[in-house]
C-alpha cells in the first residue's frame, strides 16, 4: 500500500515538473524573442542590460571573446550600425535546472548595403545560429552566454 502511494505523488509530482520545466521555456525564449526585437530597433542599453555583468559572448563578427559589458557595447553598436535585421527561426530549449537553460536558435540575419548609392543595391545575407545559456535571478531571466556562427550549408 505505501508503494501505491509512493507512486501516486511521483506521477503527480513529474506531471506538475514538465508544466514548471514548459513554463520555463517559454520564459526563458521570451528573453531572446526580447533580444531580437530591442537589436531590430537598435536599442544597444537595453540590449546590454539583458546580459549579466560577467557574461561570455563569441561573435561571429567578432574575432575574440566579449566579456564585458563596455567590449559588448561596442561591439552591438558595431552591429546595429550596420541597420541589420534578426529573424528568429527554429529553436529548442534544455532546462538545466530551475534558474539555467540552454536555448538553442537558427536566425537570418539581413541589411541593406550601406555602402551602395541607391535603394537598389543588394541586401546583406547572413544564415546563423545561436546557443544562449540563459541564468534567472530572482524573476529575471539575463544572457550568461551566447555563441553565434555561421549556419553551414547543407
Amino acid at each position: 500500500m505505501k508503494f501505491k502511494y509512493f507512486a501516486v505523488a511521483l506521477l503527480a509530482l513529474v506531471a506538475m515538473s514538465r508544466s514548471v520545466f514548459a513554463d520555463q521555456r517559454e520564459d526563458a525564449y521570451a528573453l531572446v524573442k526580447r533580444w531580437a526585437d530591442a537589436f531590430n530597433s537598435g536599442d544597444v542599453e537595453k540590449i546590454v542590460g539583458m546580459y549579466t555583468t560577467d557574461a561570455l559572448v563569441f561573435d561571429p563578427f567578432n574575432p575574440g571573446l566579449v566579456s564585458k559589458p563596455d567590449d559588448l557595447r561596442a561591439m552591438l553598436k558595431r552591429s546595429v550600425s550596420t541597420k541589420s535585421q534578426i529573424f528568429l527561426g527554429e529553436h529548442s530549449t534544455l532546462v538545466l535546472s530551475t534558474d539555467a537553460v540552454v536555448i538553442v536558435v537558427f536566425y537570418d540575419l539581413s541589411a541593406p548595403d550601406l555602402s551602395a548609392p541607391n535603394a537598389d543595391a543588394k541586401p546583406f545575407g547572413y544564415q546563423g545560429r545561436s546557443s544562449f545559456v540563459l541564468v534567472k535571478k530572482g524573476d529575471l531571466w539575463q544572457i550568461a552566454h551566447q555563441h553565434s556562427s555561421r549556419r553551414p550549408k547543407t
